[in-house]
């Protein structure tokens, strides 16, 4: 009988899992299990290249369709979004060929990552529909004369980079909570946030810091036309003649639906990211055939796509350990080395690099 390998999520963490899995699985000559992953979106989102695609149309290359995920057709993608998790199955919003409204699991991998406003993310669940409201974030940034970015970390650097590197004439203005850019918890390292800010100086970046936008109350979208074109402060200052507000802020675990189950609730912290062993087994139990990795996962270290170069191997050996080899994990997670890029635009940008106590580089210019 055929066992299920479920893995929920199919983005940068869940798709390292599924390659590296059937590889593994294939080299121990398994026959006995399958690789069923199960995402909400019929297209994989490239995210780090996500924000070029508010000034250009990258879309069929950041969109990447998943029937070319695996090789053996026995492995499959399922289209649903998981609404419910029990002990040895999940439940799905919608009825799927095959496995109906749930699909039975031997071992589950939690990949759900986080949730995060356009064009960081993708929120629509279709290709036609992600590229509507891409064309749509394009259009509303091109037509734009002033443009305020709500959130002053890595995103929405990125975003002012990429937009000052097609239109040079347009007045930006990052809005940010902290004294300076990113924060204590992103990077601690002050010499790059400074590094940054000489980078927006450079650039006709306005910035307006220790203060946040006093956004609408009915905000549907990740972006808006401001009434009047007058966007407000928390602290009280007026920015005027504003065309267009994005929103660069608001990184969330995507794990509320876990809270539709008593055991989804109790592998939950208070921030809704899931307790997690060195294994990368879920922290419960009832749960040790449950996995999770990636940006959900409750891990002190900074949530950035190359950290999932690390966490996959330790899944993938554990599982393969115990599902083929009927043995005991004996994969653990340590976290490397601290490390961090955020490009301005094509050209520019500046990092750190974890050695000599972190060495601040800015790309594009000479280092300091």
């Amino acid at each position: 009988m055929t066992k299920n390998i479920v893995i929920v999520g199919g983005g940068f963490a869940g798709t390292a899992v599924a390659g590296a899995l059937e590889k593994a699985l294939a080299k121990s000559n398994d026959q006995e299990y399958r690789i069923i992953l199960v995402e909400k979106k019929s297209h994989f989102y490239h995210a780090i290249a996500g924000l070029r695609s508010a000034v250009l149309d990258w879309d069929s290359r950041i969109l990447i369709p998943y029937t070319d995920l695996f090789h053996n057709k026995r492995n499959k993608v399922v289209q649903a979004s998981v609404v419910q998790l029990e002990k040895g199955e999940i439940l799905l919003d919608q009825s799927i060929e095959e496995f109906g409204d749930r699909v039975a699991y031997d071992y589950l991998v939690l990949a759900t990552g986080t949730h995060y406003p356009s064009p960081a993310k993708a929120s629509a669940l279709t290709y036609e529909a992600t590229h509507a409201n891409l064309e749509s974030l394009r259009a509303s940034v091109k037509s734009a004369k002033s443009i305020v970015i709500v959130g002053g970390g890595p995103v929405g650097i990125e975003l002012a980079g990429e937009i000052r590197d097609v239109y040079a004439e347009k007045k930006i203005t990052i809005v940010h909570a902290k004294d300076n850019f990113l924060d204590e918890a992103s990077s601690p390292n002050v010499k790059l946030r400074r590094s940054l800010l000489t980078l927006a100086q450079k650039n006709q970046i306005d910035t307006i810091f220790n203060d946040s936008v006093d956004l609408p109350s009915d905000l549907k979208n990740h972006f808006y036309s401001p009434e009047d074109g007058i966007v407000k402060t928390n602290k009280g200052q007026m920015i005027e003649n504003v065309d267009l507000v994005l929103l660069a802020f608001g990184n969330r675990p995507e794990t509320a639906w876990l809270k539709n189950s008593s055991l989804g609730t109790e592998i939950l912290n208070a921030n809704g990211y899931i307790k997690v062993k060195k294994t990368f087994q879920v922290d419960h139990a009832d749960l040790s055939n449950v996995f999770v990795l990636g940006d959900a996962a409750d891990l002190s270290e900074t949530k950035l796509a190359y950290r999932i170069g690390a966490h996959a191997p330790v899944v993938v050996e554990n599982l393969v350990q115990i599902a083929v080899k009927k043995g005991k994990p004996t994969a653990e997670y340590k976290k490397g080395p601290d490390a961090m890029f955020i490009t301005f635009g094509k050209k520019q940008g500046a990092g750190v690099l974890p050695f000599f106590g972190g060495l601040t580089q800015e790309l594009g210019y000479a280092a300091r």
